[in-house]
């Protein structure tokens, strides 16, 4: 059985033209461009065929698994884009034979045959690197190791290794020659992937170091930046501020500035409280009997125990009950440092600070919660007889200049 080729067939199809009654010369052109126009309309069904049967077949196989790892590959593109190949390697088959009269046609059909496959390659390699980022996002270790900056600096590495590839075989030349004669141009090549060299340096630092992951709540203020982390790539840092505005940060200067970072907030057991109510002075006195029994009527005596003697003060009997209010507050973590104390005397008054943490580290539940905390402790002051300090203002002094002596 005689081995049947595109040459042979070529071959045939003119001797039937011959004997038609076309001229030999004729009929070996009308031969060769029937060749090639049937063998690119195989390389065509071929294509179609290949990408019928992954969307019909493989798409099938693909929902039907369990793992989620081959759904990302069939998102992405990444069998799609493989088919691509098929109808350059049909032509590279198959059309040089048939038109081996040409050879400076061969020549151009070749070069486009090769670059066509090297983009081809380009494109399947970005859609993997796209299929592991999304992969690598699905596990538990994603928001605290973040990929994004490798992934972007696989896709550069990929055009500039394809670049290459397509640029040698334009020229005709090896690529390490071209990679040699890049070499003289380091200084120019690290200047246009300054941003892209340093961001990569710094993705690795913030990654290594644990400095910064997806989720974690930030301040810069050199960046008027107070938000939180919602994505980390080669260049950039992108940060949701509180009043939904989006903050672009270049990644290197996170390393090279100073950042707050309050995740370890939350890992320490809540929110940090530290806020203080000023008491004037002129209302700290000692306790006597009605404000004694008033308080027990109120029951806002927390213990007898704290009464006894003599010269207990009002701000001491305060304090105590403040304690106790925020040891019975659930949302308060009590393992960790919780106290009522007061500071240094000022021109204001005394301030008697509350030093808790509270959880969940919510931001508006634990604005809610101090509000409704300090609304409270001014509210019960005037049990005590103890005021907050606050200036005069102009009304103040206005009603005092009419008030009698």
């Amino acid at each position: 059985m005689h081995k049947i080729t595109t040459h042979t067939l070529n071959t045939g199809f003119k001797a039937t033209l011959v004997e038609w009654g076309f001229s030999d010369t004729f009929a070996g052109y009308l031969a060769d461009f029937s060749s090639l126009i049937i063998i690119l309309i195989t390389s065509v069904v071929v294509y179609y065929i290949a990408r019928f049967i992954i969307n019909q077949f493989l798409k099938r196989l693909v929902k039907s698994s369990t793992s989620k790892w081959d759904d990302h590959l069939y998102e992405q593109r990444v069998f799609t884009r493989l088919a691509m190949l098929l109808p350059a390697l049909v032509l590279n088959v198959s059309l040089v034979p048939s038109i081996s009269k040409y050879p400076e046609a061969i020549k151009f059909i070749e070069l486009g045959i090769h670059l066509f496959m090297t983009f081809v390659v380009m494109r399947v390699v970005i859609s993997f690197l796209n299929a592991v980022y999304h992969i690598y996002g699905e596990l538990d270790m994603s928001d605290s190791k973040p990929i994004k900056g490798y992934v972007q600096i696989g896709k550069i590495l990929t055009y500039l290794v394809g670049g290459i590839a397509m640029i040698s075989v334009l020229i005709g030349q090896s690529p390490l020659t071209l990679l040699a004669g890049l070499g003289a141009m380091s200084a120019v090549i690290m200047l246009i992937f300054k941003d892209s060299i340093l961001g990569f340096v710094a993705g690795v630092q913030l990654s290594g170091n644990k400095m910064l992951q997806i989720g974690d709540w930030i301040t810069m203020p050199k960046f008027n930046t107070d938000g939180t982390v919602f994505d980390i790539s080669l260049a950039t840092v992108k940060v949701r501020n509180f009043d939904n505005s989006v903050s672009c940060i270049p990644t290197y200067t996170l390393v090279s500035d100073s950042f707050q970072n309050w995740r370890s907030m939350g890992e320490a057991g809540g929110r940090r409280m530290k806020r203080s109510v000023l008491i004037d002075v002129g209302t700290i006195r000692f306790v006597d009997d009605s404000m004694l029994e008033n308080l027990r009527m109120k029951k806002l005596i927390v213990d007898e125990h704290s009464i006894e003697g003599e010269n207990v003060a009002n701000l001491g009997l305060f304090r105590l009950y403040i304690l106790d209010y925020l040891r019975k507050i659930p949302n308060l973590n009590q393992d960790a440092s919780l106290m009522v104390r007061t500071l240094q005397p000022t021109e204001n008054g005394i301030p008697l600070e509350l030093y808790a943490f509270y959880i969940p580290p919510d931001w508006a539940e634990f604005e809610d919660f101090q509000a409704r905390l300090f609304e409270h402790i001014l509210s019960v002051l005037p049990e005590f007889g103890l005021k907050a300090f606050q200036r005069p203002s102009g009304r103040d002094v206005q009603m005092s200049s009419i008030l009698p002596e």
